[in-house]
């Protein structure tokens, strides 16, 4: 027997197989139907999809074989991928000096015949091959030796495929991490900026209080806007802090929720003497979802129906159904709506629209956005000044 050659470039070749992050994976259909097919096509009664590692043969797909890795130097493809653009044929094994005495010939699974076509990634290395082998001398017809090449390029496709999305899982993870931290650390600053602000908004108003008769009005007026300042810095600050609790949702908190319940408190919450009223057309009582996101969607939506609807016959309308594997739900009003040209901007963190003077800081509906999103939802909104606006939302069940 003849020890299958060396190769050039071993080590690059050996870390560009590990980038596919596949030897010793489970076995997968997509490979064991090229691999019947393989066998199908060639009328070989094995076929196997192989990759050559430092000292073994690891098969991915093993069709007619129970053995799915065998020593380097037994092995008929390390063979072959030294020649990685051209198949490799081996009509006879037993009267083959490279491997009439290899213990794949002389005992199982008895290969004679060998038809192997190398498995070269985009940079040019050979990781193992697609092969047919069968236990009596074979030739393959050009139209079966076609096939075998196009079918290893489906499994070279299949393998590539699995590359990239190991490499987009890993960013998505590395991602994931970093946002974590950009998160905890707004927390944080937002938290630690915060005592020192209402310090500051607290020595102004004692000082207007005190020294009210002794300033001037130029006085009065530049502390009037440092306070104002403040006061709408502290109210970012808390925006950021609540935004960084609020959409920290977690699936394992789900629960059975009474919607006339949840509604009846948040409204109890939120209206105050002469406010507008509040109507509920809900087609289903009660759904299993997170409480505190869903407390968090309304409260924000039904908050701002109520921040911008002005009018004595003012009304803000609650529905929910259910239509598939979602929940939908709606928030509308009889307000004045919001500009055409800022309906793409409202969902935006901190982009407030100025619909009058005191605008809020733009983090509810961002809030609202993300934990419809987080809860495998969407939400939208319709907005005109003769009918009002609405807004809808999904959950998904």
């Amino acid at each position: 027997m003849i020890l299958p050659p060396q190769l050039p470039n071993e080590t690059d070749r050996l870390e560009n197989l590990r980038d596919y992050q596949i030897l010793d994976t489970l076995p997968e259909k997509d490979f064991d139907d090229i691999t019947m097919l393989a066998s199908e096509i060639c009328n070989t009664p094995i076929s196997l999809v192989s990759l050559v590692d430092k000292d073994r043969q690891w098969c991915k797909s093993a069709h007619g074989l129970s053995v799915l890795e065998m020593p380097r130097e037994y092995s008929f493809c390390a063979n072959a991928i030294a020649n990685p653009h051209a198949l490799f044929v081996v009509t006879d094994a037993r009267k083959d000096a490279r491997f009439s005495d290899n213990p794949l010939v002389l005992n199982y699974p008895n290969v004679v015949f060998y038809a192997g076509i190398p498995l070269v990634s985009p940079r040019g290395y050979p990781l193992g091959t697609l092969c047919v082998i069968d236990t009596k001398p074979k030739e393959l017809t050009t139209l079966q030796k076609n096939a075998l090449t196009a079918l290893s390029n489906q499994v070279m496709t299949q393998l590539e495929l699995r590359r990239k999305n190991n490499q987009l899982n890993t960013m998505y993870a590395e991602l994931e991490a970093n946002f974590n931290d950009i998160e905890q650390f707004s927390y944080v600053a937002a938290h630690d900026i915060k005592s020192p602000l209402n310090n500051i908004r607290g020595l102004i108003n004692l000082i207007l209080d005190e020294q009210e008769n002794t300033l001037n009005d130029d006085s009065r007026e530049y502390l009037g806007h440092v306070r104002d300042s403040s006061e709408q810095l502290v109210e970012l600050v808390d925006g950021i802090l609540e935004y960084s609790r609020a959409t920290q949702v977690n699936s394992a908190y789900m629960e059975d929720i009474d919607l006339r319940e949840l509604l009846d408190d948040i409204w109890y919450l939120l209206r105050k003497p002469g406010q507008p009223e509040l109507v509920l057309q809900l087609d289903i009582d009660h759904i299993f979802t997170s409480r505190i996101a869903l407390k968090q969607i309304l409260m924000n939506l039904i908050n701002n129906s109520i921040k911008y609807l002005d009018r004595p016959d003012g009304r803000i309308e609650v529905s929910a159904k259910e239509s598939g594997n979602f929940y939908y739900f709606s928030v509308s009003d009889n307000g004045s709506g919001i500009p055409e040209d800022s309906l793409n901007d409202i969902f935006d963190l901190f982009k407030a629209i100025k619909l009058r003077k005191n605008s809020g800081t733009g983090v509810g509906l961002s809030i609202v956005r993300k934990l419809a999103h987080k809860l495998g939802g969407e939400v939208t909104v319709h907005s005109n000044p003769e009918q009002g606006t609405r807004f809808e939302f999904s959950l998904k069940k």
